[in-house]
């Protein structure tokens, strides 16, 4: 069996379930097009969301040969376009091909240290750093644009922040008073870059 033998192109809508923690691992995901959240549930219920995940990232590695389940839900948080290669496919590849494995390898590595350093990022900062973190991350790294359609909600910015909903519409509503930000829905621009890169470090 080869890559293609298994291979389909699914489109999942925004709010859409990729998969699901506890889910049986079943598919190697490519993101094509879109964005997609990473979260887990805690043992009381709460959603903690671990990373974004924008086009060109392989969504499921972490949890394709460490588990036979998913470790954490994946959902879209725009409308969605992605590979999906059937797990069978991979693995016998992984068996006959070391190049192929050795690539899987690094493709792995970086997937877990994009989240970790996410994590250290946000862990190392007060709340209006970890916002001016945030915004910066959808400007620079996901939309290459200072103006934006912000995909997650405040509450979601909170859980992925480890903050209150009510600190992030806070901190939100003080960047726009003091010019560095302006919001008009879910629209943000940037509009003074330097100060928010200056919260990013100092905040």
């Amino acid at each position: 069996m080869v890559v293609e033998d298994g291979k389909e192109i699914f489109v999942a809508g925004k709010g859409e379930v990729i998969a699901k923690q506890g889910d049986l691992v079943r598919h190697f995901i490519y993101l094509r097009d879109g964005l997609a959240k990473l979260s887990r549930r805690n043992t009381e219920g709460h959603e903690q969301i671990i990373g974004i995940a924008s086009p060109l990232d392989f969504i499921g590695l972490l949890s394709l040969f460490s588990s036979s389940t998913y470790q954490y839900t994946i959902t879209a948080i725009e409308d969605t376009e992605l590979c999906m290669v059937n797990i069978g496919a991979v693995e016998q590849l992984v068996l006959k091909s070391g190049t192929f494995a050795r690539t899987l390898l690094e493709k792995m590595s970086i997937v877990s240290n994009k989240l970790l350093n996410t994590r250290l990022e946000l862990n190392t900062r007060q709340l209006r750093g970890r916002i001016a973190f945030i915004i910066l991350m959808f400007a620079d790294d996901v939309y290459k644009s200072n103006t934006f359609s912000l995909p997650i909600s405040r509450k979601e910015i909170g859980d992925l922040i480890d903050m209150r909903v009510e600190n992030v519409i806070r901190s939100l509503s003080e960047f726009r008073k003091d010019g560095i930000i302006r919001i008009e829905g879910t629209t943000i621009e940037i509009l003074d870059k330097p100060m928010l890169e200056w919260l990013m470090l100092h905040g």
